[in-house]
């Protein structure tokens, strides 16, 4: 049986690159008990592109996911708020971190 994806929202501009880049890689464990899960660093691992590129791509991995897990934070970012009104709209399931 297929297990369903996941997209990790969570918010990078900002903030320490590496701090973001570990917290993302612990609730993608956290959540890979249930899901089969993808961070925006999955999806944009080369760096130096314009932000345009990475939220286009990261918008691309959201919609072939089948639910989205928005990290702490995520109210705070547009980029979070963007990939949760995507989420929003085309009915994904939505998780909140606690």
């Amino acid at each position: 049986m297929k297990r369903e994806r996941i997209y990790i929202s969570i918010p990078i501009s900002g903030h320490d690159l590496e701090k973001v880049k570990e917290k993302a890689r612990i609730a993608k464990i956290w959540v890979s008990h249930w899901y089969d899960a993808i961070t925006p660093f999955d999806v944009c691992p080369e760096p130096d592109k314009p932000y345009s590129y990475y939220m286009g791509k990261d918008i691309e991995a959201l919609l072939e996911c089948d639910a989205i897990y928005l990290c702490e934070g995520w109210q705070n970012s547009k980029g979070c708020m963007a990939e949760f009104e995507v989420a929003r709209i085309y009915g994904k399931e939505i998780i909140f971190e606690r």
